[in-house]
């Protein structure tokens, strides 16, 4: 593809040299990596700033909605800038954000740096799958899944570290997360992702009405989704620990989640040849609300939580993958839809907080399969529409 094209598709295609898709993976791991502090640390977070179980759970809550806002400045640079800048602007603000929450002994100075990191989360996650869902048709299904299983990778170190490093320390672990986004700053260079401004106003070939029915339900699905992941991932392990089992016992079941999660996303390629999109969509949704319930048992959820991770991997890439066949030109509708999931990271562990609040932990499983529920018939309901096809 040559940087010159006139075509609206082509001038917009994003390319990567291998050693940039390599480095997205890291962003991706990175990201994982600082997502899944939260869980592991609830308790930790709760002792040293003297505050409630649930009160440290706003930790989750705080850091998502500024990620739900970081969506709008990475959406506006990428509209007039290229996505090699609003990564770089990203991770120093990610590198910001992690440093003063690490350096923080004020429950309020904390919270606000984890507003500030959220930023830098929210333009960092919606511009990489952006950039990821505008390279060449041919395999983008799996450089979405392999590169987001970074992300799960990420989530699988962080809290092993946290086990080794002892919870108590998790300002060093906080310090080397910026540390490790300044260094990914600087292999950037092999991203060409021109600004979203030359694609034109065109969405190929569907109407307005088409288009928004289509964009509204994917928008919905994806709130479900993200409340399910990111409440399963920041709360199982403080389910584990009041049932009875140690924090270090509950921040390996988040690991394993987060394996999961990974062996799931890597496999992406090959399972999507298999049964495309939609399948691994539905059938990783209904399979999760079995998950889901069967961890009302505590017993139980030491093996059903690492599994769900591996059944909800395919589905935030596959969805993806199903938009943009459904709207194979509309560049913008994926920025709105990761825009409007950060939503999800606000009512999903928010959720779980009020309600254990005032009904106790054994609430939480079944707050994880009420979100499945919702999601799949969300999903369900996109069977609906076909493919739209392009001028």
């Amino acid at each position: 593809m040559s940087p010159q094209s006139t075509s609206p598709v082509a001038a917009t295609q994003v390319e990567l040299t291998p050693i940039a898709l390599g480095n997205l993976t890291g962003v991706f791991i990175m990201a994982g990596a600082t997502s899944s502090l939260f869980g592991p640390l609830l308790l930790t977070f709760s002792h040293h700033f003297s505050v409630s179980l649930a009160t440290s759970g706003e930790a989750l809550s705080v850091y998502f909605v500024g990620a739900l806002v970081g969506v709008l400045p990475g959406w506006w640079g990428l509209k007039r800038t290229t996505g090699r800048r609003v990564l770089t602007t990203s991770l120093l603000i990610v590198a910001t954000g992690t440093l003063s929450s690490g350096l923080a002994n004020n429950w309020s100075v904390f919270l606000s740096s984890l507003f500030l990191l959220g930023l830098g989360f929210g333009s960092l996650d919606m511009t990489l799958n952006v950039l990821l869902s505008r390279t060449a048709l041919e395999g983008r299904a799996h450089r979405l899944s392999f590169t987001n299983a970074g992300y799960g990778l990420g989530a699988v170190i962080c809290p092993l570290v946290i086990l080794l490093a002892r919870p108590q320390n998790y300002p060093g672990i906080f310090i080397g997360l910026a540390t490790l986004a300044l260094v990914l700053c600087t292999f950037n260079r092999g991203v060409y992702a021109p600004p979203l401004r030359v694609a034109g106003p065109g969405h190929g070939g569907a109407s307005r009405p088409q288009r928004w029915s289509i964009l509204v339900s994917f928008i919905g699905a994806y709130v479900f989704y993200v409340a399910l992941e990111t409440a399963a991932s920041g709360w199982m392990s403080s389910q584990l620990q009041r049932g009875g089992y140690s924090t270090s016992l509950g921040s390996i079941i988040t690991a394993a989640f987060w394996v999961g999660m990974t062996l799931g996303r890597s496999l992406g390629g090959p399972l999507h040849r298999l049964f495309n999109d939609r399948r691994l969509v539905l059938g990783g949704l209904t399979v999760a609300i079995l998950l889901d319930l069967s961890a009302t048992s505590n017993h139980v959820a030491l093996v059903s939580y690492p599994v769900l991770g591996f059944v909800l991997a395919s589905v935030f890439p596959m969805g993806l993958v199903w938009y943009t066949r459904l709207l194979p030109h509309d560049s913008d509708g994926v920025i709105i839809i990761l825009f409007a999931m950060m939503a999800g990271g606000v009512l999903g562990p928010g959720t779980v907080s009020v309600l254990v609040s005032h009904l106790g932990v054994h609430v939480i499983p079944w707050t994880f399969a009420s979100f499945a529920l919702i999601d799949l018939a969300i999903f369900t309901s996109i069977l609906r529409f076909r493919p739209v096809e392009g001028h």
